[in-house]
């Protein structure tokens, strides 16, 4: 009874923490655009020119799927960070040093990671009722077939990712950036062996397990039915309905859902083993993280002590050089050369300070991908090479905007004369030199072919891709949002040549002049929402 006791008040705490932050509303908005998205039609249920009627059984079923495929993704992004933050915050040394065990500690954020997940879960159970109501293809509600789908398809998947997310937290070397493009590539890995198996034991967003059985229930009950499920806005003309009345949910179906969240638990099993419990003589990598962040800030610190200690001058000082007690010590006028501004030397500053802590391995991919470069032609190496050589710096630029806080510089830096102009725009020189330096190769090709076009695509994404980080870093506040986009928006657009998501401007169609229009006028939009952000931190 203690432990539930511990447990519900660890889960209650971090839960009541988290939905009292501006994160969690706009996580709320979201999901009413995702549940938005799924009742005027743009994300739907197709089955090869056939689909349900819309009844309680059918919306529940396409509003679950999609529940199951987008938040599953999204939802780990938006729950990654409770243990990181107790041990920002100072608040994990405190719970350190009480009885609370690791796995009540662990187990307690999984459960809050369910928790908020739960909370979008049913928002959009309730745009499912909404759904069928606004059809009116079906005015009979019937709440069994159209909950269950959400509690047997969609929950399991989310208590998986809420278990997940804490074994990423607890992992030294998985708990930053790198975690999260990992988990990106482990959950297309995932889903796309789950919907080759179609086994429910390899299968946690069911989607391939549905995708079979529906099918089977397509063979049987409808005439003319060729095969083909997708989930999305896929255009087609619907020329045939049916009636779908729902799953039988028997115990066997049952046990094969269930069964994720016994994974949920034996993933909080291995992150209660893998914890430190914030113990800095076990964490190496906490202990060069400490290091790393100190050399960090060293040459401000002794920046600002050589300033202080010219600027301030003793005056009526006594022969042996210390200040009279009845005297006043008075400011003296700083020399002109420390008034004057090199921006060279603060770009390479800033330069400098991106590339720290990189080790031998991050500069070997870096010179791999420069010979990949020069080896292809221009356009093969802006097709098939300058989508993983820019993703190849993407922690760097995620750093973007919040270096400051993160170490603990944020009031030098922004005490500092005409540090808006100054640092912050040699900040994002330094993001866009990172760009042109990485893909050097690819440049180098596209000017030897004088592809002008190609070149002005090029240098668009260069522009934009830091401006991005940049604008996101200052307005989030972390690198997390920016790693969570990017990469997704880089599956999307340049590895899979999407016209209109392609900011690099990897194919022949995507270098339209009304595509290179909007990314650039999106980059100087975005470039005046983090000055706005950057400015509004200075004036607080």
């Amino acid at each position: 009874m203690k432990t539930v006791r511990v447990l519900y008040h660890l889960a209650r705490a971090d839960f009541l923490e988290r939905i009292r932050r501006y994160a969690f509303l706009i996580t709320l908005v979201g999901a009413l655009y995702l549940g938005y998205a799924v009742l005027v039609g743009d994300m739907t249920l197709s089955t090869g020119g056939y689909r349900g009627i819309y009844n309680s059984a059918w919306v529940g079923l396409q509003m679950a799927m999609t529940t199951a495929f987008f938040v599953s993704l999204a939802g780990f992004y938006i729950v990654k960070n409770t243990v990181d933050r107790d041990l920002q915050t100072g608040v994990g040394q405190i719970l350190a040093t009480t009885p609370v065990s690791k796995l009540d500690y662990v187990l307690g954020k999984a459960l809050s990671n369910f928790a908020v997940l739960g909370v979008i879960v049913a928002i959009l159970a309730a745009a499912a009722i909404l759904g069928q109501l606004w059809a009116g293809e079906d005015a009979r509600l019937r709440l069994w077939p159209l909950l269950a789908p959400f509690l047997f398809i969609t929950l399991p998947a989310l208590a998986f990712v809420a278990a997940l997310a804490v074994v990423f937290e607890t992992i030294p070397w998985l708990r930053g950036g790198l975690g999260n493009i990992a988990f990106f590539f482990l959950y297309l890995f995932l889903l796309v062996f789950g919907l080759e198996r179609h086994s429910a034991f390899f299968d946690f967003t069911g989607l391939g397990w549905l995708e079979a059985n529906l099918a089977t229930w397509l063979y049987a009950k409808v005439p003319g039915y060729q095969g083909g499920i997708a989930l999305g806005d896929t255009g087609e003309n619907i020329h045939k309905i049916f009636l779908w009345t729902g799953f039988d949910w028997k115990m066997d179906m049952l046990s094969l859902r269930l069964y994720w969240f016994a994974v949920a638990l034996v993933l909080v099993l291995v992150a209660a083993l893998l914890f430190d419990r914030f113990d800095p003589a076990r964490g190496i990598f906490r202990n060069r993280r400490q290091r790393a962040a100190s050399a960090l800030s060293a040459p401000f610190r002794r920046w600002w002590s050589r300033v202080t200690s010219s600027a301030l001058s003793p005056a009526n000082g006594t022969s042996n050089g210390s200040t009279s007690a009845n005297s006043l010590p008075h400011l003296s006028a700083l020399h002109p050369s420390a008034l004057r501004f090199r921006s060279a030397n603060v770009l390479l500053a800033e330069l400098r300070l991106m590339l720290k802590r990189q080790r031998w391995w991050w500069y070997a991919g870096a010179g791999i991908l420069l010979c990949v470069s020069l080896a292809n032609s221009a356009a093969k190496g802006r097709q098939e090479v300058l989508p993983f050589v820019w993703i190849w710096p993407a922690l760097l630029w995620s750093a973007m905007g919040t270096r400051e806080t993160r170490h603990g510089t944020d009031q030098l830096i922004f005490s500092s004369a005409h540090s808006l102009r100054r640092q912050f725009v040699a900040a994002w020189l330094a993001g866009v030199l990172v760009a042109v330096l990485t893909a050097s190769g690819v440049c180098l090709r596209i000017l030897m072919a004088s592809d002008w076009a190609a070149l002005l695509g090029f240098g668009v994404g260069a522009l934009f891709i830091p401006t991005l980080a940049l604008t996101m870093g200052v307005w989030s506040g972390t690198s997390k949002l920016f790693e969570a986009v990017y990469v997704i928006w880089w599956y999307i657009g340049p590895l899979r040549h999407d016209r209109k998501l392609d900011f690099m401007f990897t194919s022949e169609n995507s270098l339209s002049p009304g595509t290179l229009r909007f990314y650039l006028a999106a980059t100087l939009v975005l470039f005046g929402l983090a000055l706005l952000g950057r400015r509004y931190r200075l004036r607080s």
